[in-house]
């Protein structure tokens, strides 16, 4: 059971008495539904406005590492790359990670779980033993000046992250000043609010990703009979996600895409083995069969009143539509088309094109993006494809790392 925020439940610093009534707006904003990120995300503004910083960061602990996880910068918004999507995070795009030791201020906050309050960075007392890593602003030629790096510990006591607030700024927007002892104290308030919702969110994110592994797994029987390496799916899911993220579809929908996709090809458990191995081209007789599997499909997939296997339902069925009425079972024909199985559409061809299988070999990624752009108004959506192509770059980085 996860833990609910209440005052008893906190054990809020003194000195926060003014910003009270501001810091429950806090808490209740941190503890909306949503995942670890978007909770992180919105942790970092809140605690910016309150103290009036013009940028921060915020690291996760993860094992025995803090690992950089968002960033937000007022005066220089091009040094924060927008965050990928968990999925993505886990498949390649892993994060700066540090050493959770004296060698940085974020670490040695995270060794010893107590803040620190800077007000040069770069006229730290000599006595000190963290010291404060110029590299990044040397890159970049932000000047971090005054800092406020505290500690996340949740209810046990352990250090689930760090939050770093960076240059305190003035109402004219000069940032030549430093944080106050108040602002220390209030972030400490909104740390303590934050650790009890990060530990919530990670809950909430490890039930979600224990339900993807499930659909993975249970769908990778299907992908298995005619897919060597299984992967397949997980590609295909990728692809739908960032597709669907793309058209704009918000972050819920976007989920439960990523979670429904795996099962477009459930069918396949009905289609028999000499017609899903069959290395040469299919008769009439068992092409007829084998587009049978996005009727079977649907027919697994029916009746439910859960969100994710309902729209697994619909894709499963509508995924091999064409947008000019050429497809299959149902010929259906441009936005009559469900929009999911428009999405699943564009990345299950484009994955069939650079995947090898026993009747062809994998296309080159440029190639098969050609080939793509080539269906548009006939096969595919033209706007779906629009959004595929914009998003060639998220497509790579997910077929690069799911390809052996």
């Amino acid at each position: 059971m996860s833990d609910s925020i209440n005052s008893a439940s906190l054990n809020l610093p003194s000195g926060t008495e003014l910003a009270f009534g501001t810091l429950l707006n806090v808490c209740s904003t941190l503890n909306q539904p949503g995942t670890a990120q978007e909770l992180l995300d919105n942790l970092l503004l809140q605690a910016r406005r309150l103290v009036n910083a013009q940028a921060g960061t915020v690291f996760l602990v993860n094992h025995s590492q803090l690992r950089f996880v968002c960033c937000q910068n007022d005066a220089r918004p091009d040094l924060c790359v927008a965050p990928k999507p968990y999925e993505l995070d886990r498949v390649s795009l892993s994060g700066t990670r540090i050493s959770v030791d004296e060698t940085s201020l974020a670490g040695y906050v995270a060794r010893y779980k107590e803040p620190l309050r800077i007000d040069d960075a770069y006229n730290m007392p000599s006595s000190v033993c963290h010291k404060f890593d110029t590299s990044h602003d040397k890159t970049t030629g932000y000047r971090t000046k005054s800092l406020l790096v505290i500690p996340l510990i949740d209810r046990l006591g352990d250090t689930v992250g760090v939050l770093q607030l960076i240059n305190k700024q003035i109402p004219t927007g000069e940032t030549d000043t430093a944080f106050t002892e108040r602002d220390q104290q209030i972030a400490l308030a909104v740390a303590s609010l934050a650790a009890v919702c990060i530990r919530n969110a990670k809950l909430r994110d490890t039930l979600r990703d224990s339900h993807l592994d499930t659909i993975m797994r249970l769908s990778t029987a299907a992908e298995f009979r005619d897919d060597d390496t299984g992967q397949h799916i997980r590609r295909v899911s990728f692809y739908c996600e960032t597709i669907a993220r793309n058209a704009g579809c918000g972050p819920e929908t976007s989920q439960i895409i990523l979670f429904a996709s795996p099962m477009h090809d459930i069918g396949k458990l009905g289609i028999p083995d000499a017609i899903l191995t069959k290395p040469g081209p299919l008769s009439r007789e068992e092409r007829l069969a084998m587009q049978e599997h996005t009727v079977l499909g649907a027919k697994i997939l029916n009746g439910s009143d859960n969100e994710i296997i309902a729209m697994a339902e619909s894709i499963a069925l509508a995924h091999h539509e064409k947008w000019d009425g050429s497809g299959y079972p149902a010929g259906l024909r441009g936005e009559d088309i469900p929009l999911p199985g428009r999405i699943c559409a564009v990345a299950d061809v484009f994955d069939a094109l650079t995947s090898k299988r026993v009747y062809k070999n994998a296309f080159p990624f440029s190639e098969a993006i050609d080939l793509i752009r080539q269906g548009i108004g006939t096969h595919f959506d033209p706007w779906l494809v629009d959004v595929f192509l914009s998003a060639r770059g998220e497509i790579e980085i997910i077929h690069e790392a799911l390809t052996e």
